[in-house]
C-alpha cells in the first residue's frame, strides 16, 4: 500500500516556494504457508577465508549459508565464492533444481580458512559469474569479512566504484563486517556504492543475525521494482523549479520539471517513507489561482496476486500573490519526515569528524541532534510511525555521543549512516522484526 502526502498546496507568486511531497509505503505481508508468484532472483555469497576467518567467524557463516539452502526456490540462482589471497568459485552459479543441493550443502561446510586478504578479487569474481545469467535477473551479493583488504585494490572509493558500475546491470552489494578489526570505510563504501545494505557485526551473534535478516529480506519481497512519476504542472516551471530526493534511489532520471525514478523492492510487512522536496516557482506568464500543482504516478509489482499495481494522483497548488500571502499550515508528518533527512547531513559531518579524531566535536554534535528531535517531538503532534521513526533516530544518536570506544564507535556509525540513508529498520529491535 502506498499513499501520498503533501506538505502544503500553496506557492507565492515570484518567490519560489519549498513544500514536501512523501510516499507512505507498507509492503503486504506475506501469508503463511501459501504460495505466491515467485520473481526469480540471484543470491551470492561471497566470503572470506583468510587466516584471520578461522575457528567461529567461518563457521558461523558457513552454518547460516546451509540454514539458508533449503529455503531457497527452485527457478532461483545460487553461488558461493571463497577468498583470501586467491579466489575461488566454490559454487557455481546456476538455477538451484539445476544443483544437486546435497553437493552445494557438502562444498559450503568443507571451506577452510587460508591466506591474506583480497576483497577485491573475491568481488570481481562474482562479478564474473553473473555475465552467465539471463538478462534482467536482479543478484545480490552479500559479501563477508573480519579484516583489512591488504592485497589487490584496497582503497575505498575505487572499490565503491566497482560496486556502482555493477547496479547498472541489476547487482545490488551488501556486506557484513565481523569482529572489531574489519575496515569499516571500505565495508560501508561497498555497500554505498552497490545500492546494498552494510551491517557492523562487532559480536559473533549479530554476523548470525545480521545475515538471516538480509537473506529473509531477499527472500521475502513481496512489492518490487517499486517507480515513481513526478511532474510539476506548467504554471510553476519557473527558472528555479527543482525535485530533490531525500534518500537513495537506485535510478534518478531528471528533466527539467520532471523526475523519474526508482526505490527498489520491499519486503514483507516492510515500511518506508520516501520524501521529496519541491521547489515551485511560479510562471512569469502565470496568473494568481488555483492550478494544476503536481501530478505523481507510483506503480509496482504485487508479487503475492502476480499484478502490477499503478495509480495517477493530481495535487492542486493555489498560486497567490504576495499582498495576500499568508503561511500555511503544514503537514506534521512531512515536517517531521524533513527533520529526518536533515539529521542524514548532521551525521554524515560526525562521522567526517570521528574519522579526523575530533571526537568532542562529533558527540557535541550528535547529542544536540538528538535533543532537537526529541523537543521537535514535545511539540508536534505526530503519529504512532512519525513518532517511533523519530524516537529511534534520537536514541541511537545520543548513544553514539556517549560511546567511548573509537573504534566501535565508527563502526556502528558507519552502518547507522547507511541504515537511514535507505531507511532500513535495524535487525536487533525486535520490535521491526
Amino acid at each position: 500500500m502506498i499513499n501520498t502526502r503533501l506538505e502544503h498546496n500553496k506557492c507565492q507568486v515570484a518567490n519560489p516556494t519549498q513544500l514536501g511531497l512523501m510516499f507512505e509505503i507498507t509492503a503486504p505481508v506475506a501469508p503463511v504457508n501459501e504460495a505466491a508468484t515467485h520473481k526469480t532472483k540471484s543470491l551470492i555469497f561471497v566470503i572470506d577465508r583468510s587466516g584471520s576467518m578461522s575457528g567461529g567467524p567461518l563457521e558461523m557463516v558457513k552454518s547460516t549459508i546451509l540454514d539458508t539452502l533449503p529455503r531457497l526456490n527452485p527457478e532461483d540462482y545460487i553461488s558461493v565464492i571463497s577468498f583470501d589471497d586467491e579466489a575461488k568459485v566454490e559454487v557455481s552459479l546456476k538455477q538451484v533444481k539445476s544443483h544437486d543441493m546435497a553437493r552445494v550443502a557438502k562444498q559450503v561446510s568443507r571451506l577452510q580458512s587460508g591466506g591474506s586478504t583480497n576483497i577485491e578479487l573475491g568481488y570481481r569474481t562474482a562479478l564474473n559469474e553473473i555475465a552467465s545469467l539471463p538478462r534482467g535477473i536482479e543478484t545480490s551479493i552479500i559479501l563477508l569479512s573480519d579484516g583489512h583488504a591488504n592485497a589487490g585494490i584496497t582503497n575505498p572509493a575505487e572499490l565503491s566504484q566497482i560496486a556502482t558500475k555493477a547496479t547498472e546491470h541489476f547487482v545490488s552489494t551488501s556486506t557484513i563486517g565481523i569482529g572489531q578489526s574489519y575496515d569499516e570505510n571500505l565495508m560501508g563504501a561497498l555497500a554505498d556504492g552497490g545500492q546494498g545494505n552494510h551491517i557492523a557485526a562487532i559480536e559473533l551473534a549479530e554476523a548470525v543475525n545480521g545475515l538471516q535478516a538480509e537473506i529473509d529480506g531477499l527472500l521475502q519481497k513481496t512489492m518490487a521494482d517499486v517507480h515513481f512519476t513526478i511532474q510539476l504542472g506548467p504554471d510553476f516551471l519557473g527558472r528555479k523549479s527543482n525535485i530533490i530526493a531525500g534518500r537513495r534511489m537506485k535510478k534518478w532520471n531528471k528533466s527539467f520539471g520532471r523526475v523519474e525514478t526508482v526505490l527498489g523492492d520491499l519486503s514483507s510487512g516492510q515500511q518506508k517513507n520516501v520524501f521529496f522536496e519541491i521547489v515551485l516557482d511560479g510562471h512569469e506568464l502565470s496568473n494568481p489561482g488555483i492550478k494544476q500543482g503536481i501530478k505523481v504516478t507510483y506503480e509496482y509489482f504485487d508479487v503475492l496476486t502476480g499484478t502490477t499495481i499503478s495509480k495517477d494522483e493530481t495535487f492542486e497548488i493555489e498560486l497567490v500573490d504576495t499582498e495576500n500571502w499568508v503561511e500555511p499550515v503544514r503537514d506534521p508528518e512531512i515536517l517531521a519526515e524533513l527533520k529526518l533527512v536533515r539529521i542524514q547531513e548532521i551525521q554524515r559531518q560526525a562521522f567526517e569528524l570521528y574519522q579526523q579524531g575530533r571526537e568532542k566535536e562529533a558527540d557535541a554534535l550528535l547529542e544536540a541532534a538528538g535533543i532537537d528531535l526529541r523537543e521537535f517531538m514535545e511539540n508536534t503532534e505526530l503519529g504512532m510511525r512519525s513518532s517511533r521513526r523519530m524516537m529511534n533516530q534520537s536514541n541511537s544518536l545520543m548513544e553514539f555521543s556517549m560511546m567511548q570506544d573509537i573504534n566501535i564507535k565508527r563502526k556502528r556509525m558507519n552502518e547507522y549512516r547507511s541504515r537511514v540513508q535507505r531507511d532500513q529498520d535495524d535487525f536487533r529491535d525486535k520490535d521491526n522484526q
